[in-house]
C-alpha cells in the first residue's frame, strides 16, 4: 500500500497519536482505530525501519510518520512558493542575531505567526522552509510578541533543544508594558492556568473543582522597572521571567492577576486598541548547552 508522511511540527510535541492525526488529516476515528490495528500506521526512523504505533503514543518534535495515502492532509494556509520573495521577507523581518553551525537564533517581529494555520498568509516555518537550510523550531512565540526566537538547524540540535524547554533548563527573561500599575512593585505569581483551547483562564477561588483538576501550574516572577503615562493611560515597563512556560502565561497572569493586561494584548486586555502592536518582547534566552 502507498504511503504518505507527516513530520511532527513544534506545537504539537507531546500530543497523543489518535489526537495528533485527527487534527492533521482528515480520518475518521473508526478508520484511523481500524489502521493502527492493521499496523498501517508506523513510525519512520532515521534508517527507514517502521515502528508499530499506538493510539495513546506520544508524538515527538520532527517525528516522520507513516499513513496510507488514503488518508488525506487537511488543508492548511498556503505555502511559499515564490523563494524569491521569502529571501526578502526574512532579510526584511527575521534578523539573526545570533548563529552557530547548531542554532541560529531570530529576531522575531510582531504580526509574523511561528506556524500556519486558519488565515495565515506567512509563517516563519513556512519562510524558513524555503532557504535550504534544514531549520526545525524547537519553541514558539504568540503572533504578536517579538524578540529572540530560537531555531535548531540539525536534527540533534532539534533533539538537545527540545529536550531542555521541555524539562524547563532554558530560562527566558521578557520585558512588557503593562496597561496600568501593578500594586506591588516586584513579586511571584503561582497560579494555574486552565488552557481552553483558544484561550486561557487563571485558576481562582470561584473556579469548578473540574477546572482546577485540569488546569496546570504556571509562575510568573516580575518586577516593575518604570511607570509613567501612554497616551494619556497609566503604564509600566515590567521585566518578568517565567520557570514555567504555559500558553499565554505572561499575558494571563498580568491581565487576570495583576489586573494590568499587556498593552496592545486585545484578547485579555481592553477591547478599545491602545497601542499599534503587543509591547511584550523575550529579550534574553539562556541555553544550557554550547551550541
Amino acid at each position: 500500500m502507498a504511503s504518505r508522511f507527516i513530520s511532527v511540527p513544534v506545537h504539537a510535541a507531546g500530543m497523543r497519536l489518535d489526537r495528533f492525526i485527527a487534527n492533521e488529516t482528515n480520518i475518521s476515528t473508526s478508520l484511523l482505530f481500524k489502521l493502527l490495528r492493521k499496523r498501517a500506521v508506523a513510525q519512520i526512523d532515521d534508517s527507514g525501519r517502521r515502528k508499530r504505533l499506538h493510539p495513546n503514543d506520544r508524538v515527538s518534535i520532527g517525528m516522520c510518520i507513516s499513513l496510507p495515502c488514503l488518508v488525506t492532509p487537511k488543508l492548511k494556509a498556503a505555502t511559499v512558493k515564490d523563494a524569491g520573495k521569502a529571501q526578502q521577507l526574512i532579510q526584511r523581518h527575521l534578523p539573526i542575531i545570533r548563529e552557530t553551525a547548531a542554532v541560529a537564533v531570530f529576531q522575531k517581529p510582531a504580526g509574523l505567526a511561528c506556524q500556519g494555520g486558519s488565515g495565515i498568509t506567512y509563517s516563519i516555518d513556512a519562510l524558513l522552509q524555503t532557504t535550504g537550510v534544514a531549520y526545525r523550531l524547537v519553541h514558539r512565540l504568540d503572533r504578536n510578541t517579538t524578540g529572540a526566537l530560537a531555531v535548531a538547524k540539525t536534527r540533534a540540535a532539534a533533539a538537545a533543544l527540545t529536550h531542555a524547554f521541555r524539562q524547563r533548563l532554558v530560562s527566558k527573561n521578557y520585558v512588557a508594558v503593562l496597561d496600568g500599575h501593578p500594586r506591588e512593585r516586584q513579586g511571584t505569581i503561582d497560579n494555574a492556568l486552565l488552557n481552553t483551547g483558544t484561550s486561557c483562564l487563571a485558576i481562582t477561588p470561584i473556579s469548578t473543582e473540574q477546572q482546577i483538576q485540569a488546569a496546570k501550574h504556571a509562575v510568573t516572577n516580575y518586577k516593575v522597572i518604570k511607570r509613567g503615562v501612554f497616551n494619556g493611560r497609566p503604564v509600566s515597563i515590567v521585566a518578568l521571567d517565567i520557570p514555567t512556560g504555559r500558553k499565554h502565561q505572561i499575558r494571563v497572569h498580568c491581565a487576570q492577576i495583576l489586573n494590568c493586561p499587556v498593552l496592545g494584548d486585545t484578547r485579555y486586555g481592553d477591547t478599545v486598541k491602545a497601542a499599534k502592536h503587543m509591547y511584550l518582547h523575550l529579550v534574553q534566552m539562556t541555553i544550557p548547552f554550547d551550541a
